[in-house]
């Protein structure tokens, strides 16, 4: 396998893009690779390249912090509203929550095409589209097989084919 430092060199900032779109926030995100990368730290020996690329590995890490991030705020969240029950919202609140609004509204326009497709086919067809994954390298991050991944992708480019004829922000 490469040295940590090539890895980390040739994979951050597509990484970075990957948890961006995932989370949100890229201080976030940012949080996240650097777990991915500690992790390759931790365990030396863990890349196996009979399983994929190295890529497909540091992606198939970053899901799965992401996922772990998922479901400690989940919890962290329902223990919240155990202890606190329901509040009145400030007007800190309600400007926030104005501004998330108004921001949805606007990425509503570029990403109709995609919230329209299923979500394994939308993450797939965003690990292919912006991260340039291989389909197969995309198959090993979702933990589905190569071909499984193609006729997904070929969905997904078949749904959204009409909106890009049209001239739309989504084009493939």
């Amino acid at each position: 396998m490469e040295d940590t430092e090539a890895l980390y060199r040739d994979h951050v900032h597509a990484l970075l893009g990957y948890a961006v779109r995932r989370l949100g926030d890229p201080t976030e995100a940012a949080d996240v690779v650097a777990a991915v990368f500690l992790a390759v730290l931790e365990r030396p020996g863990g890349f196996d390249p009979s399983r994929g690329t190295a890529r497909s590995w540091l992606f198939g890490i970053a899901a799965h912090v992401i996922a772990s991030r998922g479901r400690r705020r989940g919890a962290e969240y329902r223990a919240l509203q155990r202890v606190y029950g329901r509040r009145t919202l400030a007007a800190d609140d309600l400007a926030e929550l104005e501004a998330r609004v108004d921001a949805a509204n606007a990425a509503t326009a570029v990403l109709a095409g995609l919230d329209d497709l299923p979500p394994a086919e939308r993450e797939l067809f965003l690990l292919v589209s912006l991260d340039e994954l291989t389909p197969a390298e995309a198959a090993a991050v979702l933990g589905i097989t190569p071909s499984a991944a193609r006729m997904r992708l070929a969905r997904a480019r078949r749904k959204l084919a009409p909106l890009a004829e049209k001239g739309s922000p989504c084009q493939t």
